[in-house]
């Protein structure tokens, strides 16, 4: 559906409100080095994603004591392990004798109750602390010999972890627009009734300006348009998401984000009129995670970098489980058109990242209509910045 220009001239206000600048105009993007430079991508690491709150799964994957699972993150290797007071910790994946890997596999379940090194045999119980090292005795020495515990925080069923042992920073300090948006879906309760994970040929930060803004929507996502036709308009993804009703936002008869534009599930009590109105809500967790919340089910987009031109994505669909036991309980409608969408938002996001590596030395403009990305590239420069160099310019 097109702007009104009374949607235009507010779209303009808004703009201008970021920019200080009226009218139709352009800003600044990042460089094509930041999306192609190996030094910059492992700055990125250093600076972001060792020092935030980082989505590594639900906290009900690990269920009976021993279950583990082991994920690399910013070039680190983790190891998340249930100990026998049903709690999950997090730990670095290498032994404190000489760093050998533990864990081989990405999941499974210690039947012994102990973390065991496969190279000399030293073993931990599930808690970390070194327990037993063969043929010699350590005494003393071995109380600080356990393994590296990084710190570990859950919210709404999820668990995130941050390297950053000194950080004062909450999980919630990275929740976009508040941590109170999606107070009243169920989250802790719900199970994931279906994921998927695949790599996109895209950096990080492709994928997270493709989420960021919608003038893409029209030639990319039709399905998507059908039901919120606003996005036919390509307005800006803030706007849309602050500037009107739930009446708005969706077309007449549409309830969720499926095949059919109908909820398959029961609309979650305790929301709003409001919420079921609008058919979705976004919550950002900055750097690695989006949540989408429909009144019938929720999806969350995690993403981690594996390289300055790579990007591992997992989708989750969060379902009520009283639903997911149902025999006629039938999730695909949900699945695939997010499926679709997230395909969709692969591909262009790949043809950026190649036609960025064809023309290095691109310096990229973002118009009114992408302001939530210009909000992104502050928190990214804020994140980046260091007081002997100015990243604007790297």
């Amino acid at each position: 559906m097109p702007t009104s220009s009374n949607d235009t001239k507010r779209l303009s206000e808004l703009a201008a409100s970021k920019t200080g600048q009226s009218g139709d105009h352009t800003f600044p993007s990042l460089t094509a080095n930041h999306y192609l430079s190996a030094d910059i991508f492992q700055s990125e690491l250093a600076r972001i994603w060792r020092t935030q709150w980082v989505y590594v799964g639900r906290s009900d994957e690990l269920k009976s004591p021993g279950d583990f699972k082991v994920l690399r993150i910013a070039d680190r290797e983790v190891l998340l392990v249930l100990d026998a007071s049903h709690q999950v910790g997090a730990f670095y994946n290498a032994c404190s004798h000489r760093g050998s890997t533990l864990c081989e596999a990405s999941f499974g379940q210690l039947k012994s109750g102990r973390i065991v090194c496969p190279y000399h045999q030293w073993s931990y119980n599930l808690s970390g602390e070194l327990i037993a090292t063969p043929r010699i005795n350590l005494g003393d020495q071995t109380a600080q010999l356990g393994l590296d515990r990084i710190s570990l925080t859950q919210w709404a069923g999820n668990l995130y972890l941050n390297f950053d042992e000194g950080s004062n920073l909450s999980v919630l300090d990275g929740m976009i627009p508040s941590a109170e948006t999606l107070n009243n879906w169920p989250l802790a309760t719900l199970t994931v009734g279906h994921r998927v994970q695949f790599e996109v040929k895209c950096n990080w930060k492709i994928f997270w300006e493709n989420y960021l803004e919608c003038y893409h929507c029209p030639a990319i996502h039709p399905e998507l348009c059908r039901i919120v036709p606003l996005y036919q308009g390509g307005m800006a993804t803030d706007y849309l998401k602050s500037g009107f009703k739930g009446e708005d936002r969706v077309a007449i008869g549409i309830e969720s984000w499926t095949e059919t534009g109908q909820t398959i599930a029961p609309t979650f009590e305790g929301l709003s009129a409001e919420e079921v109105e609008a058919g979705h809500t976004f919550l950002e967790i900055y750097p690695n995670q989006y949540i989408v919340a429909h009144p019938d089910y929720v999806r969350q987009v995690s993403i981690l970098p594996t390289a300055p031109g790579r990007t591992l994505v997992t989708a989750e669909w969060l379902f009520d489980p009283k639903v997911l036991q149902k025999p006629s309980f039938d999730p695909a409608p949900a699945i695939e058109f997010c499926e679709r969408l997230l395909h969709q938002d692969a591909k262009v996001s790949e043809l950026n990242q190649r036609g960025l590596t064809a023309k290095p030395h691109h310096h990229g403009l973002l118009i009114d209509l992408e302001s939530d990305v210009w909000d992104f590239h502050e928190h990214y420069r804020a994140w980046m910045s260091d007081p002997n160099e100015d990243n604007r310019t790297t």
